[in-house]
């Protein structure tokens, strides 16, 4: 029952949050990203609705929430920012192979790297600080918790994209444009 209504208020926050978002685009922009302010929306509903999950997942006592909120908004808003970083070393690197820049690949890749290993530092220190807060069954909460969350919030916005597709371009996927064609790798 718990894990159900978890669900809806995911898919509700999400879907609100991609629905605002369809609704403003013209079809033709399908894959165009959201913009900074609606995907900073979409994140704190679900960096709300995480906290009230991750009450419940780890029975948090009010003297450990106020201790255990902070440290995860910090080390997220950290990751955050990486990752909006990691975006943008992504698409630079895209578009220097699609436009066959091989000058510039090596520095692309070693600030992707770096970008890498910032996230392991953060993922490591966030860890260090929660275990001085948290007990050990909490720890193992948490931990299980990060997993099935993360898995959730995969899941429901692959079905959100999927559904937003469906609606615009009909259930039939030949009816649907393909924003990237691969194209095939040599024959050798």
């Amino acid at each position: 029952m718990e894990r159900h209504i978890f669900k809806f208020f995911l898919v509700l926050v999400l879907v609100t949050g991609f629905g605002m978002y369809s609704s403003a685009e013209p079809p033709e922009d399908i894959e165009r990203p959201s913009s900074k302010e609606q995907m900073e929306k979409v994140r704190k509903r679900i960096e709300t609705l995480r906290m009230w999950r991750l009450t419940e997942a780890l029975n948090l006592d009010e003297k450990t929430s106020t201790q255990v909120f902070p440290l995860v908004g910090k080390y997220d808003k950290k990751r955050a920012e990486i990752e909006q970083s990691l975006r943008g070393s992504m698409k630079e690197l895209r578009k220097s192979l699609k436009e066959k820049r091989e000058g510039n690949l090596k520095s692309i890749l070693d600030k992707i790297e770096e970008n890498h290993k910032a996230l392991q530092r953060i993922k490591e220190e966030e860890w260090a600080e929660l275990k001085n807060v948290l007990t050990v069954e909490q720890q193992a909460r948490f931990v299980i918790f990060q997993q099935e969350f993360e898995r959730e919030i995969r899941k429901v916005i692959a079905e959100a994209r999927e559904k937003r597709r469906s609606e615009r371009f009909g259930k039939d996927r030949s009816e649907r444009p393909f924003p990237q064609e691969r194209p095939l790798p040599p024959e050798r």
